[in-house]
């Protein structure tokens, strides 16, 4: 399910709207530089990686790195805070 809200970063006090969480069928993955790359539960078939061209790919064939700058792909992370670059918020959905 996906999620809309603002997001107060814990530590700067930024207050920031975004969104964040899976599409139907598939998970949301974030790398540190927060590039998201949607997978397909199921198979693990990249569905979205944000523009970086490797469509029809998996995430075993990823090695489980992000497509655009090659850091690790980790799931159930916030967006990072656009000041501070943390991401221990508060969350206050819309």
């Amino acid at each position: 399910m996906a999620y809309s809200g603002n997001l107060t970063c814990r530590d700067c006090g930024l207050t920031f709207t975004a969104t964040w969480g899976s599409v139907t069928g598939a998970d949301e993955y974030r790398c540190a530089s927060d590039h998201v790359v949607y997978v397909e539960a199921r198979w693990g078939t990249v569905l979205s990686p944000g523009g970086s061209g490797a469509e029809g790919t998996t995430l075993a064939q990823l090695r489980g790195l992000c497509p655009s700058c090659s850091t690790e792909l980790i799931t159930g992370c916030l967006p990072s805070c656009p000041v501070c670059r943390g991401r221990d918020h508060d969350v206050m959905l819309n």
